[in-house]
């Protein structure tokens, strides 16, 4: 039995969700790892400015890693398609 085709718009509806729930798990690990590692203790009424520096620096380090394995990830797909970005 054959599949009802899916409209270009709908494809296009799910494509944003998925990456707007990519985005927010990404967030959430973000938050989980960089917490973590650079919060000392239970949480006050201010940061120290070595908690905000470790998270900031945390955060950074995180989001570049991300877009250098994604991008790796799109490298390899176009290579195996024939249609590389690089």
């Amino acid at each position: 039995m054959a599949q009802p085709e899916v409209s270009a718009e709908l494809q296009r509806f799910i494509q944003q969700e998925t990456q707007m729930a990519q985005v927010q798990q990404m967030v959430a690990t973000l938050t989980d790892v960089c917490w973590d590692k650079c919060m000392s203790s239970a949480p006050g009424t201010y940061m120290s400015s070595k908690e905000t520096t470790c998270l900031q620096n945390c955060a950074k380090t995180f989001v570049e890693a991300t877009q250098f394995v994604l991008q790796r990830a799109q490298h390899k797909a176009g290579g195996a398609e024939g249609m590389g970005n690089f």
